[in-house]
């Protein structure tokens, strides 16, 4: 008996000890995560209406201006003495720092300037008013008042003090170029094409009087753009006045329209071309394409899309839109939308920076109020990597 007890606690003991053992740990692997995909947040570019810069709508020379800046009268002649004299200026949409210039001139003679700076952003369309300087007294003659905004020429108007004189007239006046000057008993060699590196061409003014008491002064523009403005040069011959360009590393190459004035009155008007490798601007290559372009009055608040048919007349003051649908633009290409009325450039609206398979761009322009002067044609010109490619006329009536 006692053997079995025995037995029976040596069993007991050897279960007890073996359940006191460690216990060897199983490391089973984690399974790794599958992560979610990234969400990609596409930008929506379902509205562009894209305007880098405000837009100046008309420009009135006013005697009196109303305490919102709105011109009392439109004027293009004023008596001698005048000192109170504004430009008014119709402008839409301008932001907070934008600095309007109003320049005074007569002749080649800078008088003064006029600057108006915008602190707080102006919405929609309204009138602001750059008065003469207070110190100038205009005598009479010929004058011209430049808008510049930030700088850059946007406008000018040509307006006249006294009674206009006509001693100059665009009949009388004959203009031709060449790359000598003229000299007595010897023909001028008039040329209108001059090679490539051609560093001189100068204007030459035939049968001008050379008692006129007038300011003869030229404008120079290469490839539609204004390049500079020269006063004549020095008298040589009589009933002849010339007026030279030059530059020591060659004059660039391109379409070139040379306009002379008699004060600020345009008498005589001529074009040369000069030759080169590239003339013109080379066009950027590009897929991109302006595939519809039209002037309406309304558009979707939704989708931005023009709203109707296209219109072709209408009457001022209203707000139109020029509307382009666009297919492959890409942001190194440039479009520019000139407007211009009557034939003189009003609005210059450069794009760039956009990235559109196929999308409506929409533009907002102001036309201004066409007050006793009959029916107006305005033209806006589509421009895409300098090549015109669309022109749209719009017939505003009072």
């Amino acid at each position: 008996m006692k053997a079995q007890t025995r037995l029976f606690l040596l069993v007991f003991g050897v279960l007890v000890a073996a359940c006191r053992s460690p216990q060897l740990e199983i490391t089973r692997p984690t399974p790794t995560p599958t992560p979610l995909p990234a969400a990609v947040l596409t930008p929506d570019t379902s509205l562009v209406r894209y305007r880098p810069e405000p837009i100046v709508g008309q420009l009135v020379l006013t005697t009196q201006v109303a305490p919102d800046g709105t011109p009392r009268d439109e004027r293009s002649s004023v008596p001698v003495g005048t000192q109170q004299l504004y430009l008014a200026v119709r402008v839409t949409d301008v932001p907070s720092g934008t600095r309007f210039v109003a320049v005074w001139v007569r002749g080649t003679e800078e008088l003064g300037r006029s600057e108006r700076q915008i602190d707080q952003p102006l919405a929609g369309p309204q009138w602001i008013a750059l008065a003469l300087p207070n110190n100038l007294t205009l005598r009479a003659g010929d004058y011209v008042v430049r808008l510049y905004q930030d700088d850059r020429l946007v406008d000018s108007i040509v307006f006249w003090v006294g009674d206009r004189r006509g001693t100059l007239t665009e009949e009388s006046a004959t203009l031709v170029f060449s790359d000598a000057p003229p000299s007595e008993g010897s023909p001028v060699r008039a040329r209108e094409v001059f090679p490539e590196g051609t560093t001189q061409v100068i204007a030459i003014l035939l049968d001008a009087p050379s008692d006129t008491s007038t300011t003869l002064w030229s404008r120079w523009t290469l490839d539609g753009q204004v390049l500079t403005e020269r006063g004549a040069d020095e008298v040589t011959m009589p009933f002849v006045r010339t007026f030279t360009l030059s530059r020591v590393d060659g004059l660039a190459p391109g379409t070139y329209v040379v306009e002379i004035f008699a004060d600020q009155r345009a008498i005589a008007r001529g074009t040369f071309r000069i030759l080169g490798a590239t003339p013109t601007p080379t066009p950027v290559e590009t897929a991109a394409s302006v595939e519809e372009v039209r002037i309406v009055e309304t558009i979707d608040p939704g989708t931005g899309t023009p709203v109707g048919a296209g219109v072709r007349e209408i009457r001022g003051p209203a707000r139109v839109y020029l509307a382009l649908f666009v297919r492959d633009l890409q942001p190194e290409d440039t479009l520019e939308i000139v407007w211009q009325r009557a034939g003189t450039v009003v609005s210059r609206q450069p794009v760039s920076g956009l990235s559109l398979s196929a999308q409506w761009i929409v533009l907002p322009f102001d036309v201004a109020h066409e007050a006793n002067n009959g029916p107006v044609t305005y033209a806006v010109t589509v421009w895409l990597n300098g090549a015109a490619v669309a022109e749209r006329t719009l017939v505003v009536t009072p």
